[in-house]
């Protein structure tokens, strides 16, 4: 598995709208795909996954989606995921990162509306998708001219617009209910101490039913959400900052970095050091 971040260029493309810019590429293999990324998400960036070979389950905004080879998956800025590969699955996709212009606000621009799926399959124009991702990650890797990138996010950013007029498929609403409203308090305390009782007490609920429905919406407990945040976050900084494990693991509110590097460790099967220096290879595009 090889990302590539694409630093900030000066624009030099003729005539090519640049109110969305390339943040990063990658493609993760069959051996990097069964290493777990847990619940996370990308505060100022939109990613589109496409999967190249085999399958894998996903959890997007606490919906569940199967994908497969030939499907398309958005994750608009602020969404909270999942990804989950079966060791069988031979699952292999290409991700591509993508940003608004420095002076446009995230909040005013999505890729995918939220009632539309995230989930696309793009049957016959797979092939084509599968080549405009792959010339991105080739072109970005291969160091090309900036403005060639600029004119390839056009052509990408175009075909998106066309396939999710073609595939897109409407989601049905879903009532806000107490299994959400635990959720949304987690969200928003989970790099704190924490625990059931503490949860409870805020949300003047008993400890027992708190549990049970939020399993039960969610589909882990309490803690083991706050956990999967925790993990995810963690890969977050480990793959996009350069920040020492020990300052991670007070950020994420563990006072002990050898506990952090032990529950990281358990969920993820490698430590936190040895799993930063799998995913990434920064490379900056020309141009700069």
């Amino acid at each position: 598995m090889v990302q590539y971040f694409v630093k900030d260029q000066d624009a030099k493309g003729d005539n090519v709208d640049l109110s969305v810019r390339l943040s990063y590429v990658c493609k993760v293999d069959r051996e990097h795909s069964r290493i777990p990324r847990a619940m996370h998400l990308h505060r100022d960036e939109t990613e589109v996954v496409l999967v190249a070979e085999g399958s894998g389950l996903y959890n997007i905004n606490n919906r569940e989606y199967h994908a497969k080879k030939g499907d398309l998956l958005f994750f608009n800025a602020g969404i909270l995921h999942d990804e989950i590969a079966a060791e069988e699955s031979g699952l292999v996709t290409y991700c591509i990162g993508l940003k608004t212009s420095e002076g446009i606000k995230r909040e005013n621009w999505t890729l995918l509306p939220e009632n539309i799926s995230p989930l696309l399959h793009l049957g016959e124009d797979f092939p084509m998708v599968l080549q405009l991702f792959g010339l991105l990650f080739e072109s970005v890797k291969q160091v090309d001219p900036y403005f060639v990138v600029e004119h390839l996010m056009q052509a990408f950013l175009y075909k998106m617009d066309v396939c999710m007029k073609t595939h897109q498929v409407r989601l049905d609403s879903v009532d806000y209910n107490l299994g959400l409203r635990i959720k949304n308090y987690i969200d928003a305390h989970y790099m704190e101490p924490l625990s059931l009782r503490k949860m409870a007490e805020a949300l003047r609920i008993n400890e027992y039913y708190l549990a049970h429905t939020f399993k039960e919406i969610i589909g882990y407990s309490p803690m083991q959400y706050v956990i999967r945040r925790r993990i995810g976050e963690a890969q977050n900084l480990l793959i996009n900052t350069s920040e020492n494990i020990t300052k991670i693991a007070l950020q994420l509110g563990y006072n002990n970095s050898n506990y952090f590097q032990m529950v990281f460790n358990t969920m993820v099967g490698m430590s936190p050091g040895r799993y930063r220096k799998s995913w990434v290879k920064d490379q900056t595009a020309a141009g700069k």
